[in-house]
């Protein structure tokens, strides 16, 4: 009994090990692009092209690269763009998001599904289909070159955000919302108090996934936003590494690509916790 017992206790561990060596494996190969464009970022070269073949430690460190990035690519003007715009669709996101699905999930009223059904029927039409109505709706009611004119499209048409949150509510009790009327409370009062401060770990989900999706988008804010002055960070990468000349320096590229990258790296590590609780708090039963 005892050497079947060890020999278990043995095949235990050595599934671990494979298991933990795989991981591994799959995690370097998830982080062996960025820790070379990293490097690379990082090596000053006279050329316009990458050194080949490619070398995943610098071969002269030096921030040359960085500082003729933030001398010749207003990158801190991109940057403070983008914030705004991430920011300002956060908080409208958040509000319409959560207001619609808790409505949705706890309220009562005719046509409630048919709503939901609409609302998700949104999600199965490709955004390039719709693109020339809602620009030219845009460009109607004067919110071209707008950042405003780059949000209120996103936010009238984020299904699955709205269908995040109702699934969200439909795990909470509903006598929480029955206790509420109760009280006396109005309906707005209910959401405000009692609802949204349980959503906190699915709000935080929602401001990490609509951060990337408002951070890297592209095609929207290039149809919308034709000032250079209001360009995001992804079209001033892309203004320049079309360049004047069609030649840009390839060291520079990377430097831009890594201050365009490092600040969605930061948020995400400190927002990354309340994804695994929202997954948690998705567990919960009346």
């Amino acid at each position: 009994m005892k050497k079947k017992a060890k020999s278990q206790h043995i095949k235990f561990h050595g599934f671990h090990i494979l298991y933990y060596a795989v991981l591994t494996l799959f995690a370097i190969c998830v982080v062996l692009p960025f820790f070379w464009l990293v490097m690379t970022s990082l090596d000053h070269f006279d050329s316009y092209s990458l050194p080949f073949p490619p070398r995943l430690l610098p071969q002269e460190p030096s921030l040359f690269n960085y500082e003729m990035a933030l001398k010749n690519v207003p990158i801190l003007s991109y940057l403070l763009n983008t914030f705004i715009l991430v920011i300002l669709c956060v908080l409208l996101d958040v509000v319409v998001a959560t207001l619609s699905g808790f409505c949705i999930s706890k309220g009562r009223f005719p046509g409630r599904r048919f709503v939901l059904l609409f609302i998700l029927s949104n999600m199965m039409v490709p955004f390039e289909i719709k693109l020339m109505p809602i620009y030219n709706i845009i460009k109607d009611i004067g919110l071209s070159n707008n950042f405003f004119g780059v949000i209120l499209p996103g936010v009238m048409t984020n299904a699955m955000f709205i269908f995040f949150i109702k699934q969200f509510c439909d795990n909470l009790p509903s006598d929480l919302y029955e206790a509420g009327v109760i009280d006396g409370a109005s309906k707005f009062r209910i959401y405000a108090q009692i609802f949204l401060p349980l959503m906190g770990p699915v709000v935080a989900t929602l401001v990490v996934l609509d951060v990337v999706n408002v951070w890297n988008d592209l095609l929207w804010p290039m149809i919308v936003l034709t000032d250079v002055d209001l360009s995001t960070i992804q079209l001033g990468l892309v203004r320049y590494n079309t360049g004047a000349n069609g030649q840009v320096h390839a060291g520079i590229q990377t430097a831009l690509s890594v201050l365009s990258v490092l600040p969605l790296g930061i948020i995400f590590c400190f927002m990354q916790k309340y994804i695994v609780q929202s997954i948690a708090a998705s567990g919960l039963k009346q």
